[in-house]
């Protein structure tokens, strides 16, 4: 039988182990409310590799809150390029704006406040009120989901929102008084370097006289999780094309896929429609008319959240006025100080691999 889950002794073990053990993460050089917000943001979702260089350019370019909420919506996205999950940079910078314009320029303590900040939801509140903040209390993401879930030994699905709120519930009574942020970061910590969804290094887990799933020999099978509804297949057609040298871009609508970000004209095909049909009312919709016939230049691939998506990408020669305002010219040289999502530089990547005259 495992040891007994004693709040002071399982966190003082797991408290030892972090600080021995810990990352060196640039969030944790300069510890401050803003930039554990950056982070937490940015690691929604996205792995800490990939994080760390955004966070780096982010907090060099835009130091404060203050300097953020003064910063274009064009150039936070532009920062943002690459980093996927556009709606957490607009809801970022929608906060800064928010608290340095009507919140006195500080970020609230609590979680009640925090959650009422744009994007900012129960595990990011929570994660700010303790780090930042040294609130007693315990942020649930799905690297800790799978530390409690293993010691409490609990089998129902863990991404359950009841079970969940039944985790964080008997997590909290772990929290220590003195270093919740730390303890926070330890278990995060934990999940990430020892108790992994496949192959838990459980000899070197400090924590692990007090798992039951490794008592019972259920750490392969603990976790569980729903099944995920399978994602919905689109298929697009893109156009490319050039005027003088410049490639035609346009930015993609609010509360659409890819918002705000730059991309070359495109439609999502209708059922039994053509890609070369979509491609043409993708011009259509800008003002301009087709001469001639479309050239098909590549196609890709890419796996969004809840969107399994294929593209069609076409060269063409087109005529006609734009009558849009979100639409531009663009040479090459552009291209980097645009907000480019992974999506828009693979189907632009093909497009230059083309001359279009």
């Amino acid at each position: 039988m495992p040891a007994p889950l004693s709040s002071p002794a399982c966190a003082r073990a797991l408290l030892v182990w972090y600080h021995r053990k810990k990352r060196d993460l640039p969030w944790r050089r300069e510890p401050s409310a803003y930039h554990t917000l950056v982070s937490e943001l940015m690691l929604q979702q996205t792995v800490v590799a990939a994080v760390v260089p955004y966070f780096e350019r982010f907090t060099t370019r835009f130091p404060t809150l203050q300097a953020l909420a003064a910063a274009r919506e064009e150039d936070v996205l532009a920062l943002w390029s690459g980093l996927g999950y556009y709606s957490r940079a607009r809801h970022l910078h929608r906060t800064a704006r928010l608290v340095v314009h009507q919140l006195g320029g500080a970020l609230p303590s609590n979680e009640e406040d925090l959650r009422q900040l744009p994007g900012v939801g129960a595990y990011t509140a929570a994660a700010l009120a303790a780090i930042a903040f040294s609130r007693r209390t315990l942020p649930v993401d799905g690297n800790v989901a799978r530390v409690l879930a293993r010691i409490l030994g609990e089998r129902r699905p863990i991404d359950r929102p009841a079970v969940r709120a039944g985790l964080r519930l008997q997590g909290e009574k772990l929290v220590p008084a003195q270093r919740p942020g730390d303890f926070a970061q330890a278990m995060m910590e934990l999940g990430a370097l020892c108790c992994l969804p496949r192959q838990p290094r459980c000899p070197q887990c400090p924590v692990a006289r007090f798992c039951r799933a490794r008592a019972q020999g259920a750490t392969g099978s603990i976790p569980l999780r729903a099944k995920r509804p399978a994602r919905r297949r689109i298929h697009l057609a893109c156009v490319a094309v050039r005027r003088r040298g410049r490639l035609l871009l346009v930015r993609r609508p609010a509360k659409t896929l890819l918002a705000g970000t730059w991309v070359l004209p495109l439609q999502e095909l209708r059922a039994g429609e053509a890609a070369t049909r979509a491609a043409r009312r993708a011009l259509a919709g800008l003002g301009l008319r087709v001469e001639g016939s479309l050239r098909p230049v590549g196609n890709l691939r890419h796996v969004f959240t809840h969107r399994d998506a294929r593209a069609s990408v076409f060269s063409a020669h087109a005529r006609g006025r734009i009558e849009i305002p979100d639409a531009r010219w663009v040479r090459a040289d552009e291209l980097a100080s645009l907000p480019l999502s992974t999506f828009g530089r693979k189907m632009i990547a093909i497009a230059q691999r083309v001359a279009i005259v």
